[in-house]
């Protein structure tokens, strides 16, 4: 038990030290400056940071949340991302031990942490984070692929000569797949948008986001996370949403949206708990949700274009970030 704690404490400072990176990245990505020339510096009087003034979390208590120099408020994201950052390396760690995939999804929970860092403070996804997103989980399926054709090829050659494992049945295969499938579901939602209010319902990093959680949780795991990540989405959304409808009393629209929530959420329940396992009826209950999505997502759009003054624009970046997040850890 001993033991056990003093892993977690060094997890947990090692995600402090993370956090702590994460937000250079955030800002420096938005300043368009480089993460590692000029040293830290405070983003009000431009003076450069002592050591001191940059230890996770305590240098904000210990300077009250103000600059040594100027004394202008720090922005309370620094602690709020180097501590989220720790608590979410130690759930990874509790759930995947010493592993390589602990490693794997380290790097991959911090790249979500950038992704929703910077969409939700400047609603701007950038390349070269989805790229890299994109890039780790390809990565990580071909290692998979090859370590485990390599194990089933001498393992199998040694009793019978013959492996088992095809390109089709191999983790990188599921992986591109699975990318190819958050791309393509994100780009037709995206421009059903040009339909119905004529600009896209969402935004192109999006499209990349999804594309990179699919080559992490292959295309089946990957509708639960984008369904997970439209409830989130609509929870934030929702009062804003649901008052709207009310107040301009488009009942037509509330029903088809509470009827797509409520099967989603029912046909998710059937799913994990192992009652849907006929693929026919599995395929069938997934048309079914795209059925009343599309119908849902209709009425909403021709809402908004006869009603412009009721747009609001929330990034759903974050929403996918966070969806990503619970489904690594849970």
């Amino acid at each position: 038990m001993s033991e056990l704690i003093i892993i977690l404490t060094f997890v947990f400072v090692i995600g402090l030290c993370i956090g702590s990176f994460l937000n250079v990245v955030i800002l420096r990505a938005l300043s368009e400056e480089s993460i590692v020339f000029p040293a830290s510096k405070c983003p009000k009087c431009q003076h450069p940071l002592k050591w001191w003034h940059n230890i996770p979390v305590f240098s904000y208590i210990f300077l009250r949340g103000k600059c040594a120099f100027c004394k202008e408020p720090i922005s309370i994201q620094y602690p709020i991302i180097e501590l989220l950052t720790a608590v979410i390396y130690v759930l990874v760690f509790l759930r995947y031990q010493f592993s390589s995939m602990t490693l794997f999804l380290f790097i991959v929970v911090s790249l979500l942490i950038v992704i929703a860092g910077t969409d939700i403070k400047e609603k701007v996804v950038f390349d070269c984070h989805t790229y890299s997103l994109i890039g780790v989980g390809l990565l990580y399926s071909l290692i998979t692929t090859c370590i485990t054709w390599y194990h089933i090829h001498h393992t199998l050659t040694a009793v019978s000569g013959m492996p088992v494992m095809t390109f089709w049945s191999s983790p990188i295969f599921g992986s591109i797949v699975g990318s190819l499938f958050g791309a393509i579901i994100m780009e037709i939602l995206a421009r059903a948008g040009y339909l119905f209010v004529g600009t896209r319902a969402f935004g192109e990093g999006d499209t990349f986001i999804a594309a990179g959680l699919g080559t992490i949780f292959g295309w089946q795991n990957l509708l639960i996370v984008l369904l997970f990540s439209v409830i989130i989405q609509v929870l934030i959304f929702l009062p804003m949403f649901i008052a709207g409808l009310i107040k301009n009393k488009d009942w037509k629209t509330l029903i088809s949206f509470v009827s797509f929530v409520i099967y989603a959420l029912g046909f998710y329940l059937l799913q994990v708990n192992n009652i849907i396992s006929n693929g026919y009826i599995y395929l069938a209950g997934v048309l079914i949700l795209a059925v009343l999505g599309v119908i849902s997502c209709i009425f909403i759009f021709a809402g908004l274009k006869e009603n412009p003054e009721q747009r609001t624009y929330l990034p759903f970046g974050p929403a996918m970030a966070v969806a990503g997040l619970l489904a690594i850890i849970f």
